[in-house]
């Protein structure tokens, strides 16, 4: 038998074979589809891939612009911005669904002065005339890629309510060496969180999406241990309302002069916030003792730290968003940008006696989207002390007045992937009277997975 003979009755059952497969799929195509076998969590395959975890949908904006703490904060009720939950996986046989992240930023700088800190636009550490290189002539110019950050997360359903674990650090640094610089490294049950994250006091829906890494000067800007409880008070789904209370990490920030810090108790912050399509609003208010301990004597003094912080973001449009933030109050400047880790909390006054420093700030912000791949943010902040009467403890230089400004254009050319350039100025005035102040001009890139 040749080839050619062999061949036809291999065609013919070719021919068969393909018959009865092509009269099976149109039998399967015809018969109705069986009932999904309910899954452990009491929806079908297709709503378990579009909800994973029945999350509720966060009602703000988000225009995915630098800073990107919005979607690192914990949440009261597990809220999200994509119930879908883009990139994250699914740990097999569980309901646990992982997320890794990865950002690399560089930022690259100019200043018309040395500042105390080169990488990040402190105005509280621009130069103030007799002070070191207020007058250095010539621009100083640096760059660097700490900002950028890694991150872990976990998300889950428990008979508790949803689960969250977050582990984020960047390398930020005001200059520009490497170091780890903790964002957030928390656990989330239910309503319960528990962890190192922003305090409670701060709002990060507020933050104007300024290129900067340090922000606007009277910014409430402080990441430290929080214990908080927070509960959601109607089930209305145009405007939310939440109520958080929370204990977090003391530490009385003073002049060395003034004695070694002493803490009493925890910090404690109560905040309601409300948010809808429009935005949102959000009331803190803080109390906190402030103490110094004389390191030659058995004596020592507290007073009272209390604060409260206005903020809120409006969304004019899809286009058009503000946002606005009033901070007050005495024994508060640890919390704020510019005063921060400056021994600012308190200090003794002209009799000698320990005193609460007060401080009053605000700060407006204002975002364009000149179209989805394109935005612009316009900030102004301004900062004030009331420390004349401790001059003696904290030097004729110490910090007192200070504002801020910056306005950048953002390009997002695809998704991840931003590139952006900043034109910043800062003012600094001392206790006694004496000024100065910088200009930067700054370029960014990030690319974030």
């Amino acid at each position: 038998m040749n080839a050619r003979t062999l061949s036809r009755p291999v065609r013919r059952g070719a021919v068969v074979l393909l018959s009865v497969l092509n009269t099976v799929a149109w039998d399967a195509r015809a018969q109705p589809a069986e009932p999904a076998a309910p899954s452990t969590g009491g929806a079908d395959a297709s709503a378990l891939e579009e909800d994973p975890l029945e999350l509720p949908l966060l009602p703000i904006l988000d225009l995915a612009l630098l800073p990107d703490t919005q979607h690192f904060t914990p949440r009261p009720d597990h809220a999200v911005f994509d119930k879908t939950l883009p990139g994250y996986f699914r740990v097999p046989t569980t309901d646990i669904f992982v997320k890794l992240g990865v950002a690399a930023t560089t930022h690259f700088m100019v200043t018309s002065k040395r500042l105390g800190t080169p990488t990040w636009f402190t105005t509280s550490s621009i130069p103030v005339k007799g002070q070191d290189f207020h007058e250095s002539p010539g621009a100083q110019s640096t760059a660097t890629a700490n900002p950028s950050d890694v991150s872990i997360e976990f998300r889950g359903k428990t008979e508790l309510g949803p689960m969250r674990l977050l582990f984020n650090t960047s390398f930020a640094q005001p200059d520009p060496a490497f170091g780890f610089h903790p964002n957030y490294a928390y656990a989330q049950l239910g309503g319960f969180m528990a962890g190192f994250t922003d305090s409670t006091f701060a709002d990060v829906d507020a933050y104007p999406k300024t290129l900067d890494f340090e922000g606007p000067n009277p910014l409430v800007f402080f990441k430290h241990a929080v214990m908080r409880y927070g509960h959601r008070l109607n089930h209305d789904k145009d405007l939310r309302m939440f109520l958080q209370v929370a204990i977090e990490q003391p530490g009385a920030d003073i002049p060395t002069a003034t004695g070694a810090p002493r803490d009493i108790v925890p910090d404690g912050v109560v905040s309601w916030r409300a948010e809808g399509p429009w935005g949102h609003v959000q009331l803190a208010g803080l109390v906190r003792a402030v103490g110094s301990q004389a390191p030659d004597r058995d004596s020592s003094e507290t007073v009272l730290g209390i604060g409260g912080n206005l903020t809120g973001a409006y969304h004019a449009s899809h286009k058009h968003t503000f946002q606005l933030g009033i901070t007050g109050g005495q024994g508060i400047a640890a919390y704020v940008n510019d005063t921060g880790g400056a021994q600012y909390d308190a200090a003794q006054d002209e009799s000698g006696s320990l005193d609460a420093i007060p401080l009053l700030g605000a700060y407006v912000g204002l975002t364009y989207a000149w179209m989805p791949m394109l935005a612009s943010t316009a900030t102004y902040g301004w900062l004030k002390l009331w420390d004349r009467d401790h001059r003696a403890a904290l030097g004729a230089s110490g910090f007192q007045r200070s504002q801020y400004a910056s306005l950048n254009l953002v390009a997002q050319p695809m998704k991840g992937a931003q590139f952006g350039v900043e034109a910043l100025w800062g003012y600094n005035r001392a206790i006694n009277g004496q000024s100065g102040q910088a200009f930067r001009g700054q370029l960014t890139f990030q690319y974030r997975y």
